[in-house]
């Protein structure tokens, strides 16, 4: 038992022997000295001085309860009052409850002290926290141009584009700062409340920073600025500036294009021309029968009437309004804001239509991503094909050796009706005895037709071969996905390799297919 005796001040009421004495025999604790009492009442130090033995007093004391998080970074106390006669709270007693518990780090004093000043009662305080250990991060390289031109449209489904808002041509001045490295984080580790440490990541991969074609470092090595002015972007983790050329049209007036940079094109392209530029190809107004070739990006604002004729390849991303009638090839992904119609589209990556429209009808669909849309297929029930499930490479490969059979067939078979005519010749020549040159002419002929059907079969049989070991060899990509968000009609046929599924007569509302577990699933 502790006895206090604060110093007296006015309006306060004088402390006797007799007081403390008589609350000692009320609470029972005995083996106080009346000397040391008088000593601490003359005193008056305000300070808490022990002066018996007192083990049941423990119980009179405040009741404290600790909760700790599962992640040993937090601890929080509810604390229930003293009772009278009982030793009242303090931040000592506190501290010296948490430590017993194990708790030694990230005790919070300025808390503890608010809870005893306060009486902070009967409800969970938190105490204690842990410090978290920090990864190490490397200085990673902040862009001042866009370098992700695709992502925006591959997060939003059925919004609409306006691709008169896109502008991949990313014009930049010479000394222009392209890049430049953030500050890195270097690891730091962390503790728990109960003063474990907790290791941080350390020995990260320093990324890509490098300056490309057109671009220079700047003596520190830690940002990349423009040489001369060009077209900015990201090439393959490369900064580079390339080359640009502004035309307001392509005609007669300028011919066609091969460029090592990038263009840009604000009006249109005459039918018959050809584009080709290793870099970027943006295009104002709507093309027809064109060539078009892009070594990175091409945007077409509004669109693509190819009339069977006009045929796009990308290295890229493409961008269009639409596409009808068109011949594409693009490595990357296809993002059409209103309609894909009867045309032939491959992409090596997803083909994503996301306007008020959003449908694709007619014509072949090839995607090594996913397709979606909102509408597959018309009310006039054109053949629409889709294709999913397999790589670029593997498709295009799988269409060649397809191209190739259908030619040794067709040529086998036209092989196959003139050796049955020339055979009918030579019997017919010989009932009516002609004369020798003619029946000569004629096997010869015969042998040439045979021999040529001989190599003609065995090259079907050949590429025939070919092509069951190259679909024998695929493996069903199970994350690509086809997806209607509204409708797809009659004759729309979809094709996971050697999987495939017919749309109903009727046609079908919303719907999505995949593969899992080398099963076609309809959702």
């Amino acid at each position: 038992a502790c006895l206090t005796v604060y110093p007296s001040v006015e309006g306060g009421r004088t402390v006797y022997p007799e007081d403390v004495i008589g609350r000692l025999k009320v609470l029972d604790v005995r083996g106080a000295r009346r000397q040391k009492i008088f000593d601490i009442i003359d005193e008056a130090a305000g300070e808490p001085v022990p002066i018996a033995s007192w083990p049941e007093g423990k119980k009179l004391g405040p009741k404290i309860s600790l909760e700790t998080a599962e992640d040993r970074m937090s601890a929080t106390v509810t604390i229930q009052p003293e009772l009278q006669g009982g030793e009242p709270l303090s931040v000592g007693m506190i501290k010296n409850f948490l430590q017993s518990n194990g708790i030694v780090f990230g005790i919070d004093r300025e808390i503890l002290q608010s809870i005893v000043l306060k009486n902070i009662y009967k409800q969970a305080v938190r105490v204690a926290s842990g410090s978290d250990a920090v990864d190490e991060r490397p200085a990673e390289p902040e862009y001042f141009f866009m370098t992700d031109r695709g992502r925006p449209f591959k997060e939003i489904e059925y919004e609409r584009i306006d691709l008169k808002e896109l502008n991949f041509i990313q014009n930049k001045k010479k000394g222009d700062i392209l890049a430049r490295l953030k500050k890195p984080q270097p690891a730091i580790d962390g503790t728990d409340i109960f003063g474990n440490t907790l290791q941080a990541s350390r020995g990260v991969v320093e990324p890509m920073f490098t300056a490309g074609e057109g671009t220079v470092f700047s003596d520190d090595g830690k940002s990349i600025t423009a040489a001369m002015d060009g077209n900015a972007r990201l090439d393959r983790g490369k900064v580079i500036i390339e080359p640009l050329i502004s035309v307001e049209d392509v005609d007669y007036s300028n011919g066609n294009m091969d460029f090592s940079g990038s263009v840009d094109i604000k009006g249109r392209i005459a039918d018959g021309f050809n584009i080709k530029a290793r870099g970027d190809i943006q295009i104002g107004k709507s093309v027809s029968r064109v060539n078009i070739n892009g070594g990175s990006d091409i945007i077409l604002k509004a669109g693509i009437t190819g009339n069977d004729e006009g045929m796009i390849v990308c290295s890229g991303d493409l961008f269009a309004r639409y596409i009808e009638s068109a011949n594409i090839l693009c490595r990357g992904n296809v993002f059409v804001e209103e309609a894909i119609m009867h045309s032939s589209v491959k992409a090596g990556g997803d083909i994503i239509l996301t306007g008020k429209r959003a449908e694709i009808f007619g014509g072949r669909m090839f995607s090594a991503g996913s397709i979606k849309c909102k509408k597959l297929g018309s009310i006039n029930e054109p053949v629409t094909e889709i294709f999913l499930g397999t790589d670029l490479d593997t498709f295009t490969a799988m269409e060649g050796l397809q191209h190739t059979v259908s030619e040794h067939t067709s040529r086998v078979d036209e092989l196959e009706i003139q050796i049955r005519q020339l055979r009918s010749a030579l019997k017919n020549l010989s009932q009516v005895d002609e004369n020798e040159v003619s029946a000569e002419k004629l096997n010869t002929a015969l042998e040439q037709l045979s021999h040529e059907a001989e190599t003609r079969n065995k090259k079907l049989s050949d590429t025939l071969r070919e092509l069951h070991e190259l679909k024998r060899g695929i493996i069903l990509d199970e994350s690509s996905i086809l997806s209607a968000e509204q409708q797809i009609y009659n004759k729309v046929h979809v094709f996971f390799s050697h999987l495939r599924w017919d749309s109903p007569r009727k046609g079908s509302g919303k719907t999505s297919l995949m593969v899992k577990q080398g099963k076609l699933l309809e959702k």
